[in-house]
C-alpha cells in the first residue's frame, strides 16, 4: 500500500508514525473538547490497537491550506499550531461478522480551524483507496441520524446504506461531552460497500444522482416537522406506523444543533419520535437508501430520509 495520499493542499498519511501518535491523541481531545480524560489512556490504546491489528489510522496534514503567515498567527494564539501537526484523523478497527470481514470506523475528527476546508473529503477519498488496496469489502460506522449534514454526506454523497439503528448506542462513559450530554445517543449503522456500483460511481466518477424531490409526497411521508411559535423545529402530529408503501420518507429536523442549544428537552422528544419510526420500519425490511433535501413552497428547507422495502418483505405485507 502506498504510504501517502495527497489532494490539493492536504496530505494524508496512511501509516501511523510513532512520532505522531501523541499528537493524534491530543487532536482527538481537542476535537471532542475533552480535558483530562479518564480519557487520557483510552485514546492512546485504541489508536495503537487500530494500527497494530490490521485496522487503519489516517492522519491529515496542512500542505498549504493556510499560508505561512496565517499559520504563524494561529501559533501566536496557540502554540499547538507551531509545527507540522495533524489537522485530521480517522481510526478504524478490523472486524468480521456473518457477512465477512470489514473495517469499523471508531473515530474521525477534524481540527476546528480546518473544518469546511475539504479535510474530511480528502480523508474519505484516502480511506476508499486504502480499502481497495487492502481488499476490504465494506466499512461500517455510526452517526446520529438527526445530523442532516452527515446524512447528506454519508448516504447521498458517499453512497452508504443503513439497515440498522442502535438505541442509545453509546454508554454515558463515552458521551460526557458537549455534543451528547443529556441526549440519547441513537445511531444509524452505515454500510459502505466498497465494490458496489453505487459507491464506485460516486467515489471514482464523481457522479452523485440528483435528489428525487418529486418522489416525496404527502401520501408517502410518514411524519412531519413543524416550526413552533418560538421558531424552533418540533415534531408534528403526523406519525404513521401502518404504511406498506415503498419508498416512504421520514422527515428529520434541518438544524438539530440549534434545537440542542436552545431546548434539549424538545430535542429529545423529537428524537424519540423519529427513532421509533426508524426502528419500526427497519425491522420490517426497509433500508435507508437516500437523503433528500427539499425546499418547500414557502422557502423553508426540509430534509428527508428515503426508505425502500426489500421485495421479499413487500410480499409478506407486514
Amino acid at each position: 500500500m502506498t504510504e501517502g495520499f495527497r489532494r490539493g493542499n492536504i496530505r494524508v498519511e496512511k501509516y501511523l508514525r510513532a512520532t505522531v501518535l501523541n499528537d493524534v491523541v491530543e487532536l482527538e481531545k481537542r476535537v471532542w473538547k475533552k480535558d483530562g480524560y479518564r480519557e487520557v489512556n483510552a485514546p492512546m490504546v485504541y489508536f495503537e490497537l487500530a494500527y497494530l491489528t490490521n485496522g487503519l489510522v489516517l492522519t491529515a496534514f496542512d500542505e498549504g491550506v493556510y499560508s505561512p503567515a496565517e499559520r504563524a498567527e494561529l501559533a501566536r494564539n496557540d502554540p499547538w499550531y507551531d509545527g507540522d501537526r495533524p489537522i485530521g484523523f480517522a481510526a478504524l478497527f478490523a472486524d468480521f461478522d456473518h457477512n465477512g470481514p470489514f473495517w469499523y470506523g471508531a473515530r474521525m475528527g477534524v481540527d476546528e480551524h480546518y473544518q469546511d476546508k475539504n479535510v474530511g473529503d480528502t480523508m474519505v477519498n484516502a480511506l476508499y483507496e486504502c480499502a481497495k488496496e487492502r481488499n476490504i469489502p465494506r466499512i461500517r460506522w455510526t452517526y446520529d441520524p438527526l445530523q442532516s449534514r452527515n446524512g447528506y454526506i454519508y448516504l447521498r454523497k458517499m453512497g452508504g446504506l443503513v439497515k440498522e439503528i442502535g438505541f442509545n448506542y453509546y454508554s454515558a462513559v463515552f458521551t460526557n461531552d458537549h455534543f451528547n450530554r443529556g441526549i440519547s445517543t441513537d445511531r444509524f449503522i452505515v454500510e459502505w460497500m466498497i465494490g458496489s456500483e453505487r459507491v464506485r460511481e460516486r467515489m471514482e466518477e464523481g457522479r452523485v444522482p440528483p435528489a428525487d424531490t418529486a418522489a416525496v409526497t404527502p401520501e408517502n411521508t410518514i411524519n412531519e416537522i413543524h416550526i413552533g411559535e418560538d421558531g424552533l423545529e418540533m415534531h408534528g402530529e403526523r406519525w404513521l406506523f401502518q404504511s406498506s408503501m415503498s419508498p416512504i420518507f421520514v422527515e428529520i429536523p434541518y438544524d438539530q444543533d440549534r434545537l440542542l442549544k436552545t431546548d434539549r428537552a424538545r430535542a429529545q422528544s423529537l428524537r424519540d419520535k423519529c427513532r421509533a419510526l426508524f426502528m419500526h420500519y427497519l425491522a420490517r425490511g426497509y433500508t435507508v437508501t437516500d437523503f433528500v433535501p427539499k425546499k418547500a413552497a414557502d422557502g423553508r428547507r426540509r430534509v428527508y430520509y428515503r426508505l425502500d422495502q426489500d421485495l421479499q418483505w413487500q410480499r409478506l405485507r407486514l
